[in-house]
C-alpha cells in the first residue's frame, strides 16, 4: 500500500483570469483524478500574482540557500519555489501569444534560474526528474500551439525533468478557443474535443508517471559498483586531470555521465573546488567565490546524486574517452 500522495502542480500563464487557458488547466487537474492515483493538485494562476524580469545577476547560483531562492528579488515567487521543490509533477500552461508563451510565463521560467544544475546551492538541480507536462491554447489550430508547447518543454528539458506528450502523438495538450462556435465566452474551449482530450491525456501522463517515479525510484536497487572485471580494465590507469581541463575549459564539463552513472574523478572534484573557491567571472558573479564549501559538495554530491570515482574506475567505464587524457609512461598493463 503507497502512503502519501504524489503533488502536482499546475502553472497557468495567461494575463486573463478565469479564461480559457485556466479553464483547460482546471479541466486537466481534475482529468487526473480519475485514474485512482493518490493525488493532490495546486492551481498557481500567474495573473494573480507579482513576478518581476529576471536581471540575469545569477545571484540565485551562488547565494540561494536556507529558504532564500533569488536573493535579490523578492516577490510572489517567493511563494511559488516551495511549491515548485514540493511536486513531483508540474505542468505548464499558456496562451500563444505570438507563436510562444506569454510573458507572464516567461518571467516565471527565467525566475527559475537557481535551479539550474549548473549553480553551486542546494537548489542547482531542484526540479531534476519532476515530471513536467505542457498545455497551449491557441485562437484557431493553426494558431501555434504546438510551437508554444515546444518552448515551454523546452525549459523542462533544460531543467532535466521528465516530459510527457499524449497518446494522441501531441507534444502536448493544444486546443483552440474558436471552432465555429461562439467565442469570447471563458470556457470555450470546451467545444475542442480532440483538443480537450489532449489536454486531459497530459494530465493523466504526468500523474501516473510521476508515481511511478516516485515509488520506483523509492525500490530501485543501489547502484553497482563497478565489476571486478571493470576494475581489471581500468587497473593502473591515472588520468591526466590538468590535460583535461585545459581541453575541457567550459564549466560543468568536469563531470561526464557515464554507463547511466553521473560520476567524477576524485582528484576532478577536487580541483573543480578548489577553481571554483578563487573563480570570479567578469560582469557578474555565476560560478563566483564559494562562501560556503558544505553547501556547494552538498549541491553538486547529494542534489546530483554525483559519484566520486577513482582515475581506474572512470577510465574503466569510458576507456576510448579518457585514452587522450592518460598520462604518458604511468599506465599499467592491462
Amino acid at each position: 500500500m503507497v502512503d502519501g500522495k504524489i503533488k502536482i502542480v499546475g502553472i497557468c500563464g495567461s494575463h486573463r483570469h478565469e479564461q480559457n487557458t485556466y479553464y483547460a488547466l482546471r479541466a486537466c487537474l481534475d482529468g487526473i483524478q480519475t485514474l485512482g492515483i493518490p493525488v493532490e493538485t495546486a492551481l498557481i494562476d500567474l495573473s494573480r500574482m507579482n513576478i518581476g524580469d529576471c536581471r540575469g545577476c545569477h545571484a540565485c547560483f551562488t547565494s540561494a540557500g536556507k529558504g532564500t531562492f533569488c536573493p535579490v528579488i523578492h516577490d510572489d515567487m517567493d511563494e511559488i519555489y516551495p511549491k515548485l521543490l514540493e511536486a513531483d509533477g508540474i505542468i505548464a500552461a499558456s496562451p500563444v501569444h505570438w507563436w510562444s508563451c506569454t510573458s507572464k510565463l516567461r518571467r516565471f521560467i527565467e525566475r527559475t534560474n537557481g535551479f539550474c544544475g549548473s549553480g553551486n546551492t542546494e537548489y542547482a538541480g531542484a526540479l531534476y526528474n519532476k515530471v513536467g507536462g505542457v498545455i497551449a491554447i491557441a485562437y484557431d489550430v493553426h494558431g501555434g500551439t504546438e510551437v508554444a508547447a515546444s518552448h515551454m518543454a523546452t525549459w523542462m528539458l533544460s531543467q532535466n525533468m521528465i516530459v510527457v506528450g499524449t497518446q494522441s502523438a501531441h507534444i502536448g495538450g493544444t486546443a483552440a478557443s474558436n471552432l465555429g462556435v461562439p467565442t469570447g465566452g471563458s470556457d470555450s474551449i470546451r467545444f475542442d474535443c480532440h483538443g480537450m482530450r489532449s489536454i486531459y491525456e497530459v494530465g493523466k501522463r504526468v500523474a501516473e508517471t510521476a508515481f511511478i517515479m516516485k515509488y520506483g525510484r523509492n525500490h530501485l536497487p543501489e547502484i553497482q559498483p563497478p565489476t571486478e572485471l571493470l576494475k581489471q580494465i581500468g587497473a593502473g590507469k591515472e588520468i591526466d586531470w590538468d590535460k583535461f581541463y585545459e581541453h575541457e575549459n567550459s564549466f560543468p564539463k568536469e563531470h561526464y555521465g557515464v554507463e547511466g552513472r553521473w560520476a567524477t574523478s576524485k582528484v576532478a572534484f577536487e580541483k573543480f573546488l578548489a577553481e571554483m573557491k578563487t573563480r570570479k567571472k567578469a560582469g557578474g558573479n555565476t560560478w563566483g567565490l564559494i562562501a560556503d564549501e558544505a553547501a556547494f559538495r552538498t549541491a553538486w554530491l547529494e542534489k546530483r546524486h554525483l559519484e566520486l570515482l577513482s582515475d581506474e574506475e572512470i577510465y574503466a567505464l569510458c576507456p576510448n574517452y579518457y585514452d587522450y587524457f592518460l598520462k604518458s609512461g604511468k599506465q599499467g598493463d592491462t
